[in-house]
């Protein structure tokens, strides 16, 4: 039986979401065995998503923990596209965002993410003509060779929405290291001026982003 690989975009300034396909033999039927106790190694709040939680949420099943300290504003919506979305904001305005979604990308697919990549760019490109695109492709990133996108788009025009001026983006989907069953997540990251996060590379040790991402770990 054939399935969809299903990426949904989670950055959440955009006002409608884009839903990116790819049809896959890939089962989201399977076992994972006994889930280990996860336990908070750097920060004072836990994130973790296993079976149970995928299944309430109606995402593709996986298993990863994510750290946070206190005193950013952290949702973890039911909306059937994200697991978490992290955001620092200052005087209203977003300055940094981190949001976890999901994709069926396993080992056993790994083949098709770049494909999910610039699905992505070509889809925000369309969306916003004017969006610089400065990577599409594989980059270490983190110490670890990823596929990801790299790009800058003004949001001067989302105020509203509680983001304003130009903000690098990066979407990254860090693979499992052994468990070929295990659904990869995407993992997309925003910073304009306000941030300490300068370069893309700035998003893996400055600013909230830097913090947190660290942390980020499949539990296989």
């Amino acid at each position: 039986m054939r399935n969809r690989i299903t990426l949904i975009l989670t950055l959440s300034l955009l006002l409608s979401s884009c839903e990116f396909t790819i049809n896959t033999n890939n089962s989201k039927n399977v076992d994972l065995g006994k889930m280990p106790k996860v336990e908070s190694k750097t920060f004072e709040n836990l994130y973790v998503a296993d079976e149970k939680i995928c299944e309430s949420k109606e995402l593709p099943i996986t298993r990863f923990a994510i750290e946070y300290p206190n005193g950013y504003d952290v949702e973890t919506p039911n909306d059937k596209e994200n697991h978490i979305v992290m955001k620092k904001t200052i005087e209203n305005i977003v300055v940094e965002e981190l949001s976890i979604g999901n994709s069926t990308i396993t080992l056993k697919n790994k083949n098709l993410t770049l494909t999910l990549i610039e699905n992505v760019a070509d889809n925000l490109k369309k969306q916003f003509p004017e969006m610089e695109i400065l990577t599409v492709g594989k980059k270490e990133f983190n110490g670890e060779m990823n596929y990801l996108f790299e790009g800058k788009v003004d949001y001067s025009d989302f105020i509203e929405q509680g983001y304003n001026g130009v903000y690098k983006i990066m979407f990254v989907i860090p693979l499992p290291k052994e468990n070929e069953e295990l659904n990869a997540v995407m993992i997309s990251m925003i910073a304009n001026e306000q941030s300490e996060i300068k370069t893309f590379a700035d998003f893996t040790n400055k600013g909230m982003i830097g913090k947190v991402y660290k942390t980020f770990r499949y539990i296989e």
